[in-house]
Formats: C-alpha cells, structure tokens, sequence
C-alpha cells in the first residue's frame, strides 16, 4: 500500500502537464473571451499545427524512445541501493520541478523565448519522469508473487491513480476559491500547479524509502543489452498485442480527460466547477466497483472484461456530443459518469494485471529478467501514441476557427474520435491469447 504511494505521486504531478496544460495555453472561450492572455501562439503555426502541440509531441517521442533504454539500463544495474530505487532517486526531484516551470514563462505575452522555455521545460520534465516512473513499474512484478498478489497490486495502483485524479479534477474547484479571494486565473492555476508538485513529490518518495529490493524482490540482474532485450520481447505476439490496445485505450482517455472540462463548459453549457463535481462523482463510483472488478477476475478471464469495458468506454464517448441536442443536459451528464465509471473501474486494474502476467510468463519461459524492458517498450508504445493525440488535440479543438480559439465542432470532433479510439482497441483484443499467457504462469509456478 505505501508502494502505490509513488504511482499516486506521480500521477499527480504528471496531472498538471496534462490537464492544466492544455487549460493553460488554450483556455476555454466563455461569453466571447478567454481568461488567460496569450502566452504561446494559439493560431496553427504549420499544417495546422499548434506551438504547443509541436512541443508536447516532439518531447513525447523523445521520452518515448529514451524509455526502453532507462528500462534497460534498470535491468542491469548492480547499485547497492537496488536495481530500480538510485533511477527513481535521481529523478524524483528535477520530476516534480520541471512540473512547475512549465507555467512560468519569461514573457506576458507570445514570444519565441516563451517557446523555448516551454519546450525545454517539457522536454526534461518528460525524460526525469521516465527516470523514474520506468524503475518504479518494473518493480511490480518483482513485488507480485502469486496471482492473487499481482491483481492487488495492480488494484492498489489503481485505486492510488484513481485518487490522484480526483485530487488533480479539485484544481477546478480551488481555482475558482482562488479567484474569489481575487487571485488571478492565472495565478490561480500557478499555485495549484506548484501545491501538485510538491504534495507528488513527498508521495514519490515513500517506495524509495520503504521497499528494500534485496528483501522484497526476486528479480536478478539481466545480462541483455537494451537492442537484444528489446528485440526478445517484441517477439512475444501477446505482449505486442496487448501495448496496442492499451496505447488506443490510453489515447481514449486522455482525450476523455484533456476534454472534460470542454465538455462540460462547451457542450453541457455549466460552469468549470462542474467539470470537477464530474468527474470525481465518476471516479468515485469507479472506486466503489473495484472489488467487484477484483472478484471478476477469479470468474472471468481478464481478456473478457477489458473487452466488455472498451464497449462501454466506446458507448459513452458516443454520447458527450448529444449534449446540444438534448432538452436536459444534467440527465446526460448523469448517465454518462454512471455509464462511464464501470469501464474507468475495469480499465484501471485489469490492464495492469494483464501487462504484469505478461512479463512474469516470460521471465518464467524465457529465464531472463527483463521486467524494465517490457515496461519501458510498452511506454515507449503509450508515449507515441500520447505524442500524436497531444499534437493533434489543441488542432482539433480550433477546428472552424478562425481566431485560433476552441469550437464546438472541434470539441464534438474529440469526442467521436475518442469514441473510434475505444472501438478500435475492442477489435484488437481479440487477438490476444490469454491461455498461453497463463500456461506458462501455470506451468512454472
């Protein structure tokens, strides 16, 4: 439990990066203007392309493809402090800073220095959160002896990311205490951001402290190269199934996540706060269905679940660009977080003991310990696949526009694209083969 503390930490500081972000260079447009001046550019800079875009994709590659390599590295270490906690150490700090100067530019206005501050900032805070999110996975299935143990961790991950979310949605909340008090929106944000950082930053510390890799882990030094490692798990076809449909549930998400608040304001026609009285009611009940979803488990297989969960994710996207059309919004608005909070509650533990069966199956056929490698290419795959919805969001959003400010059309856009996202992922997934996952968990146990 005090392990999911480091997932909880870096969830919350990774929030600001993801939410706020977007908020914060392309606030929404209420009553004809925004709250925030123009900080970076708004309007397309090439083929339709925002700065801001730009600059999260090309960071996202980056990390991308710095990801499997700091895994590896991690699988051979020998630091007598353990193969994962001197990389989660390294990185905890510069991590949690980096989350914050993003929202300090040195300019008021849109200037090319601004640019390069943001995108260096970007840039760095993207590889020291690889730093140390790359170890910190790779220890769970090292901590995961049996099944039962795996499907808690990934629950307990879960619950911890889950929690983050709903601590991360109150910034809409807060902000608007903030102003009240007369703080600007944007020192508004500034304060919530920096509050983020700090409260994730004390979270990521406690697994260094607590977990103890000589006494609570079983996994042993690699002796693969990062290239030969890597190629040895890309020849595993369930692996490379599963990084597939989880990278098109991801970019589902983050869409779903990254768009809440312009749907709610845009579509729903309520007010920022709402976005957050949302979104926690939908992750508040996704908590309340976690036992279910563990029970689930030992019934059905986990192949099942996260299909019927996809559908369902699918089915609620459909729904968000009704909300013009509908005579009352609240009632969509409430079937969607009740709808929506089943596949949240799947979708937040199932893939995770799926990516955990996976690597131990092979560690257990294969005999090589390379949990960091799988983990570190699955990110690689996620991260590509963040790039390429981080760049295209802010685009879809002005779609219709001719000012460089957000649509309703290009906000419906998002969410049918999220909604052919969740589909797409379904109908891949019946490629995997959970059976001969299991067989070897089987036979080796």
């Amino acid at each position: 439990m005090l392990f999911s503390l480091g997932h909880f930490g870096a969830t919350l500081t990774a929030f600001s990066m993801g939410i706020v972000l977007s908020y914060f260079y392309f606030p929404p447009v209420v009553e004809g203007k925004a709250e925030i001046p123009e900080l970076l550019p708004r309007i397309p800079l090439f083929l339709g392309l925002t700065a801001l875009g730009i600059i999260t994709a090309l960071s996202r590659v980056f990390d991308a493809v710095s990801s499997p390599f700091i895994a590896n590295l991690s699988d051979r270490s020998r630091s007598r402090f353990g193969r994962r906690r001197l990389f989660m150490m390294v990185g905890l700090v510069p991590f949690a800073l980096t989350s914050i100067t993003t929202f300090f530019p040195p300019d008021e206005t849109a200037t090319t220095w601004n640019i390069l501050w943001v995108a260096a900032s970007v840039l760095l805070f993207y590889f020291f959160m690889t730093l140390y999110v790359m170890p910190y996975g790779a220890l769970i299935p090292e901590l995961g002896k049996t099944a039962d143990d795996r499907v808690f961790l990934a629950t307990m991950s879960a619950a911890a990311w889950g929690a983050a979310f709903c601590v991360g949605q109150t910034l809409w909340f807060f902000k608007g205490v903030l102003e009240g008090q007369g703080v600007s929106p944007m020192d508004a944000l500034r304060i919530i951001v920096v509050s983020f950082a700090l409260m994730g930053a004390l979270c990521m510390l406690v697994p260094i402290l607590v977990i103890d890799e000589k006494k609570h882990c079983s996994g042993q030094v690699a002796s693969e190269g990062a290239i030969k490692s890597m190629g040895e798990a890309l020849k595993n076809r369930d692996f490379t199934v599963f990084v597939l449909v989880n990278c098109l549930t991801l970019m589902a998400t983050y869409f779903l996540e990254t768009g809440a608040v312009y749907y709610v304001t845009m579509l729903l026609g309520l007010s920022e706060q709402w976005a957050t009285a949302l979104m926690v009611g939908m992750f508040a009940m996704s908590f309340a269905l976690y036992p279910l979803v563990v029970r689930m488990t030992k019934f059905y297989a986990k192949k099942n679940i996260y299909i019927v969960a996809l559908i369902l994710e699918g089915s609620v996207f459909s729904m968000i660009p009704l909300a013009n059309d509908v005579a009352h919004p609240m009632v969509l608005a409430g079937l969607i977080v009740f709808l929506g909070a089943i596949p949240i509650a799947i979708t937040s533990i199932i893939p995770a003991a799926m990516m955990t069966d996976i690597t131990l199956s092979d560690t257990r056929r294969t005999g090589e310990h390379k949990e960091g490698t799988f983990f570190g290419l699955q990110s690689l795959n996620v991260k590509l696949a963040g790039s390429v919805t981080s760049l295209v969001f802010p685009s879809l959003l002005i779609i219709g526009s001719s000012n460089g400010t957000p649509t309703e059309f290009g906000v419906s856009l998002t969410a049918w694209i999220g909604c052919s996202f969740s589909f797409l992922a379904c109908a891949v997934l019946f490629l995997y083969n959970e059976n001969r996952v299991n067989k070897y968990l089987n036979e080796s146990a």
